[in-house]
């Protein structure tokens, strides 16, 4: 008998992601400045999309930098949502400058994605809330990029029931984590293309790397054509459209043996897939 999967659907939040948890707590947090100055940061996309959503919501003025090749279909939604987005080259140096010089132009609050202390703590709430849910020990996974994510639930699901076991996963094109697991320290990587556009950062951060290092049993990577398959088998079976990125994690525990009979949790960590991938993918199904 096969052990108990059970799925937690951020693909169900307003920005079909968990990252609007760490953008409604990295407005909050500094509301009255905020309010004031407005916010600056810079994305891929699910980011975008919840720091548009969240400081619309909250009547702050959000600018949002993205690279020109970014999802076209995440920057139509972040603007829908309310968000400025400025466009620059296709790099993370470039965007992370024009970030700091909006910030320094502007006096924009600047909310970082991943590696900021109110983020963690936003991303939080999700391990907080699975310890509720779920009532017994249980193994968890959850897709990884800079480490926000992991680092946040990790703390609240470790604090609350030790006897957790948390894995990270990424895609093998992209495995900056697991390769600075190994080295012990922070590397960088070269970039690399992958269906996970929301699995793209190249180094983890200096905050959520210590966290991993310290509380994270270990990071797995998935194939490409783990991932479509993993998208393809939501889709199909459980009615589920998800992501890329956040498939990895049912692509790793699929290829997990079920030595234990507790519970095994998948984050489901966004379901912003452009309508033509998410129809090629299922194309693939043969």
């Amino acid at each position: 008998m096969g052990r108990p999967v059970l799925l937690k659907l951020e693909s169900m939040q307003p920005v079909a992601a968990f990252k609007v948890r760490a953008a409604f707590n990295s407005i909050l947090a500094h509301l009255d400045e905020c309010l004031s100055t407005g916010v600056v940061t810079n994305s891929s996309g699910n980011f975008a999309q919840a720091v548009a959503y969240a400081a619309t919501r909250l009547g702050v003025e959000s600018t949002i930098v993205m690279m020109r090749g970014a999802s076209a279909f995440k920057r139509g939604r972040t603007e829908a949502f309310g968000g400025n987005v400025v466009l620059c080259e296709d790099s993370f140096e470039a965007r992370f400058e024009a970030t700091e010089r909006i910030r320094t132009e502007t006096g924009r609050r600047l909310l970082h994605p991943y590696n900021s202390p109110e983020t963690i703590a936003g991303n939080a709430t999700l391990g907080l809330e699975l310890l509720e849910q779920v009532e017994s020990e249980f193994d968890l996974y959850v897709p990884i990029s800079g480490g926000g994510l992991i680092a946040g639930t990790t703390l609240a699901v470790k604090a609350g029931r030790p006897e957790c076991c948390v894995f990270g996963v990424q895609a093998e094109a992209n495995p900056s984590m697991k390769l600075s697991l190994e080295a012990g320290r922070p590397v960088r990587t070269a970039p690399a293309q992958s269906l996970a556009d929301a699995l793209t950062v190249l180094e983890p951060g200096s905050r959520t790397f210590p966290i991993v290092q310290q509380h994270v049993e270990s990071v797995e990577l998935v194939s490409e054509e783990a991932m479509a398959s993993a998208v393809r088998l939501l889709a199909v079976e459980q009615k589920l459209v998800v992501e890329p990125g956040a498939a990895v994690s049912v692509a790793a525990a699929l290829a997990t043996p079920p030595d234990r009979d507790r519970p095994l949790v998948c984050v489901l960590s966004g379901g912003n897939i452009a309508p033509e991938t998410l129809r090629a993918l299922l194309a693939d199904a043969s």
